[in-house]
């Protein structure tokens, strides 16, 4: 585990970066629903993997950018994201004790909670969305979980070591 190595600013910026325009491709409408929440995912691993730099502030700083790119109402991303950043902020002690596919037990109801924020948030603003469809980006999430973050953490002791 990396969370008592100082990563270089480096490689979170360019992971962050590369989620984020893994969210923002262009997918053709068939398989566009079934899309990971790959930024939520990366600002949750960096969360809680490198305490010290990042916690609810970000998140929620990193949501406000999700809703000027996405151009959702400001703040609907920043309070979903802010929230599952306090959950795994407050898990993060057990978080770090357990494997990458350990941990999906956990994350998963937080990557859950995430899109039911959106969609109750969608709800209130009179947004009609498909219940169904919802849900299938957190099961995608959850399934490539277990090798995002195993990918995120050996890219980033890379450079610590």
């Amino acid at each position: 585990m990396i969370q008592n190595d100082r990563v270089g600013i480096f490689w979170i910026a360019f992971s962050i970066s590369l989620s984020l325009v893994i969210t923002l491709m262009p997918l053709p409408t068939s398989i566009a629903a079934g899309r990971p929440l790959m930024y939520p995912a990366t600002l949750l691993f960096w969360i809680m993997m490198q305490p010290t730099r990042f916690g609810v502030g970000v998140a929620w700083l990193g949501g406000l950018l999700l809703d000027v790119l996405f151009g959702t109402p400001l703040g609907e991303h920043g309070l979903a994201l802010a929230l599952a950043a306090y959950a795994v902020v407050r898990l993060r002690r057990i978080l770090w004790t357990l494997a990458p596919l350990q941990q999906l037990a956990l994350l998963l109801p937080i990557f859950a909670g995430y899109e039911f924020m959106l969609f109750w948030i969608d709800g209130v603003m009179g947004q009609s969305s498909a219940m169904w469809w919802r849900w299938v980006p957190v099961l995608t999430t959850a399934v490539i979980w277990p090798v995002w973050s195993a990918l995120l953490e050996r890219v980033a002791l890379m450079e610590v070591r």
